[in-house]
Order: C-alpha cells, then structure tokens, then sequence
C-alpha cells in the first residue's frame, strides 16, 4: 500500500469537486489537494461554487473570515489566501460528498438548509464557520451513505 492515499480511497469526489469550481487540473492525492490550497483558488472559482451551490457572496465571506466587501474588490483573477481556498476546497468537496451520497444536488442543498436533530437542531449549512463543523457534517454524511441515521 502507498503511503500517498489516493483521493478517491477517501471517498473524495475528484471530479465533483473540480466540477464545482470550475478547475482542470488533476487532484491525484492528498498532496496535490494541499499544494490546489497552497496556490489559491481565485475569485471567478469561487463565484463559480458560489452559483452551483447556491450561496450570496455574504455566506461565503462568513465561512471565509473576510469581509464581503474585501470578497468583492477581489478581482476574478486574484487568487485567495491559503486559508480561505482550503475552507473553499472543504466546502467544494462536502457539496460534492452530498451530492454523491443524496444522488442529487438539489436534495443534499435542501438537507444543508434544515435543522437537523442529529446537529443538535441546527441547519448544517450553519456549521460551516469552522474546522469542526465541517468534520461534523462529513461524518454525518458517511452515517447517512451508511445508513445510519440518529
């Protein structure tokens, strides 16, 4: 076994999640998904998610941690921070793992907008502000594909 999972093994959507930004580039392992942060998703990736998914440029800077005025003086070409273009690749790849686990786009947005009881009441869509928010929905996604439900 290599020591470079490949994505797919993690039950990463590759193509899914390239679709949803709107990016050609091959995402082989776990490192080319860091080096993808590294460099910086720019903003027409962004607005490109933003559409698919569904979400004002106001969510988006709330999951960012930036202002929704520094997102609009972004130019298209301008690539984000490190930070925000890893929670931009998180976010890509949990709409992409529900899609796939929902078998459609629209249902999976529609479970992100209810409360949920396994989240303690609350819509998924408002955990997406942290690092732990998304772990938990990626959990509840694999209960979900799992047939686990709380």
């Amino acid at each position: 076994m290599s020591a470079v999972t490949p994505l797919e093994q993690d039950g990463f959507t590759n193509k899914g999640l390239l679709r949803y930004l709107n990016i050609d580039i091959p995402l082989r392992n776990i490192y080319d998904f860091i080096e993808l942060s590294r460099n910086g998703i720019d903003k027409k990736s962004l607005l490109h998610l933003a559409k698919t998914i569904g979400f004002e440029l106001k969510e988006l800077a709330l999951i960012l941690h930036m202002s929704e005025r520094t997102l609009q003086r972004y130019a298209l070409s301008k690539n984000l921070g490190v930070e925000a273009s890893a929670k931009v690749l998180q976010l890509a790849k949990l709409y992409a793992k529900g899609e796939a686990v929902f078998g459609d786009l629209p249902k999976f947005k529609k479970w992100m907008e209810h409360p949920n009881y396994a989240l303690a009441m609350k819509k998924p869509k408002e955990l997406l502000d942290t690092t732990f928010g998304f772990q938990l929905l990626n959990e509840e996604l694999v209960r979900i594909e799992h047939g686990i439900f709380a």
